[in-house]
């Protein structure tokens, strides 16, 4: 569980209030303008001043007033992360502005509300505030508010993983920003920008937007500014691994917000500089830096930042062995990751907890603890798809409503030329003989005119069936998602109970009889034991993995790599199985063959099959790794000489079908998401695996993945 605490710079305006400031008086005006400072820097004491004075304008006309105050209180419980009670205020707020038509307050109000839903886990309600407040910008003209609007929305885009659109958003913000003239804007322009391409573990262009951020901020002698900009460059040369110049890019951070009294900058140095140590396994200095983070933030009523010191020293505390202290900090991470409702904290911190009580070696409480992760990653992806579902449906019901309102026009227009005909006729009738000619060539016309809207009325109709049609698709390739995905749980719910049932019928006959059992059935339990923890432990990485894939969480960071290099890094681990089962492995590796992909992806799948091939093959069999190139694609083999595999397995081997999963030979049990995984791990890096095998002489697994010489035609 890795922490990287990013600076996305989310400004949050205050509003025109120029229409509210017309009704007080100079006095008064000071005083609000005061409140809405305080409500920043001293949001418990803006709280007792402002609530008083909602008090003794409700009811009165002075709607104004109220919209302000209600946004002052916004401000102070956003401030001290009280959400529940910033979206009272706010939505509030919103009502009034929107009843007296004050479009750019109200665009201020949405962007602020949209902060909250995001900091809460709810993407898509952060999203359509943001838009909507887009929308009131372009129809006022004010491009402050505007470059704000695209500013949140790049930096919500860039939380979802959508890069693309991030970068794109953001790059509007920096030219609204360069148009205005605002050196500020565009220095959290650059920072922005900057976070995306780290991100993207582009660090050439993180540093040069990192950079041209820190020269604004030195040439306006923005602490904050500086502050944040040696943070970030940090952060680059952290994940660079350069280790060295990163603790001192923190140290200036750190120097710059503790004089400027920025607890938040204190707290995130202090909290970098910590992971640099653990990253190092300098854990005596890990532990003075989140130690300090956390004295700071005893102080600071921001609950995400609490929640995250907490999680850190868990981590650490984990990694130390400490796991007693490691459970106490999660535990404490869990009361303010709840209290803020965010979903995405619960979901580390939960995973950490389950590692420390596995730890333990308590693995009901782990597997607890991972019930409770998987119910939290569940709720974010039932979140997504209700959210997908409800966009279909609007768009399913607004494509019914446009086809009944086309229907109805052409039914007007059929109406209106039936009674024009007939008027057309009548008259016709009263003067026939003087005008037969005329008539003539105007029902010629006419006869034209109706093949033309005929002709019209079918295409659109065409149109609305098309598109009736797509929808059924969509509705059915969603149908298909769920039901992978009941079958998916069904398949762990039912693997998980099983070798947890071994697991502790074993120990509980160690711990009951272990006086009365031989030494060699000890070992065998405890052999056991290991076993069907291996097992399991395998399932549940393949379950995670597997769920980081339908999320969208797992991109490919493709990169050359040597393939003899990362075979021979691979096999390792299998050491032991292969000598329990005195397999023989040989190699048929170039040397200097290199391929273009992403190499941790590449060696989870290698791992698979390789698993797979011990698993499948008799006693003092043969296993074969090769590769070759061929046109410019990489393929990498892995060959048994078992039992192979029928063909009506073979045809469901890469899907969730219970029917595929088959002990192996000395009766191993799979985890039935390998093989799945490794397919959707290919694809994401534009390769492919296939399988030629035959029952009763073995099988040949093959990954195929692009070389070296084509990697700048296809990337």
């Amino acid at each position: 569980m890795l922490f990287l605490f990013l600076f996305c710079i989310y400004q949050n305006s205050s509003g025109n209030e120029s229409g509210a400031d017309k009704l007080l008086s100079k006095e008064q005006k000071q005083k609000f303008d005061e409140l809405s400072k305080k409500s920043f820097e001293f949001p418990d004491s803006a709280i007792s001043e402002a609530e008083p004075l909602l008090q003794q304008y409700k009811g009165s006309d002075q709607k104004q007033i109220r919209a302000r105050l209600l946004k002052i209180l916004g401000n102070s419980h956003m401030n001290l992360s009280n959400n529940r009670q910033a979206l009272e205020y706010y939505e509030q707020a919103l009502f009034i502005y929107r009843e007296l038509d004050m479009k750019g307050e109200a665009g201020a109000v949405l962007n602020n509300i949209g902060i909250i839903r995001e900091e809460q886990g709810d993407f898509s309600g952060a999203l359509k505030r943001y838009m909507e407040s887009e929308a009131i910008s372009i129809e006022v003209s004010n491009d402050a508010l505007l470059s704000l609007s695209y500013t949140n929305i790049g930096n919500i885009y860039y939380t979802m993983g959508r890069f693309d659109k991030a970068l794109h958003f953001l790059t509007l913000s920096l030219r609204l920003n360069e148009k205005l003239k605002d050196s500020v804007g565009i220095s959290k322009a650059y920072n922005n920008i900057g976070n995306v391409y780290l991100s993207l573990k582009d660090y050439d262009q993180a540093l040069i937007y990192y950079n041209n951020a820190l020269r604004i901020n030195k040439s306006l002698n923005r602490l904050g500014g500086l502050s944040t900009s040696y943070s970030n460059l940090g952060l680059v040369y952290e994940w660079k691994g350069d280790y060295g110049k990163a603790l001192e890019f923190n140290r200036l951070s750190n120097e710059l917000s503790r004089k400027n009294n920025d607890k938040e900058g204190i707290i995130h140095s202090l909290m970098n500089t910590g992971n640099i140590h653990l990253l190092r396994k300098e854990f005596n200095q890990a532990t003075i830096a989140l130690m300090e983070a956390q004295r700071v933030s005893n102080n600071h009523p921001n609950g995400f930042l609490k929640a995250s010191v907490a999680a850190r020293l868990g981590q650490l505390k984990l990694e130390q062995g400490e796991f007693d202290e490691s459970i106490s900090y999660f535990k404490e991470a869990l009361t303010f990751a709840n209290r803020i409702n965010s979903f995405s904290m619960l979901i580390d911190i939960y995973k950490g907890m389950a590692e420390a009580w596995q730890g333990k070696g308590d693995y009901k409480r782990a597997y607890e603890v991972l019930i409770l992760h998987t119910a939290a990653a569940d709720s974010i992806y039932n979140q997504e798809n209700n959210d997908r579902l409800n966009m279909l449906r609007v768009s399913f019901e607004s494509e019914n409503t446009e086809r009944d309102n086309q229907l109805l026009k052409q039914q007007n227009i059929y109406s209106q030329l039936a009674l024009n005909r007939q008027q057309t006729i009548r008259n016709l009738l009263i003067i026939i003989s003087a005008i037969v000619i005329v008539f003539s060539l105007f029902l010629y016309n006419l006869y034209q005119s109706k093949n033309k809207k005929n002709m019209l009325l079918a295409e659109r109709n065409m149109q609305i069936n098309r598109q009736k049609d797509e929808l059924n698709q969509l509705y059915k390739e969603q149908f298909k998602l769920n039901e992978t995905k009941n079958k998916f749980f069904s398949i762990v719910a039912h693997d998980l109970k099983s070798p947890f049932q071994t697991i502790l019928g074993f120990s509980e006959l160690l711990s009951s009889e272990y006086e009365h059992l031989t030494e060699e059935q000890r070992k065998d339990s405890a052999a056991n034991i290991l076993k069907v923890s291996n097992e399991t432990f395998r399932l549940i990485e393949n379950l995670l993995e597997w769920g980081r894939t339908q999320t969208g969480a797992t991109h490919a960071t493709f990169k050359l790599f040597n393939v003899r290099e990362l075979v021979l890094r691979t096999l390792p681990v299998f050491e032991p199985q292969v000598a329990r089962k005195k397999l023989k492995v040989s190699f048929e590796l170039p040397p200097l063959l290199q391929a273009w992909a992403d190499p941790d992806m590449i060696m989870a799948v290698l791992r698979n099959l390789v698993s797979n091939a011990i698993k499948f093959s008799p006693l003092e069999a043969s296993i074969k790794i090769s590769a070759r190139i061929n046109k410019n694609m990489v393929y990498l083999s892995v060959a048994d000489s078992g039992e192979g595999i029928p063909d009506d397995i073979k045809e469901r081997l890469f899907t969730l079908d219970p029917k595929v999963q088959r002990a192996g030979t000395q009766g191993e049990r799979g985890t039935g998401l390998g093989l799945t995984l490794c397919k959707e791990f290919m694809e994401l890096n534009h390769g492919n695996i296939e399988v030629q095998s035959t029952v009763g002489e073995g099988s040949v697994f093959t990954i195929v993945i692009h070389s070296l010489n084509s990697r700048g035609n296809k990337f």
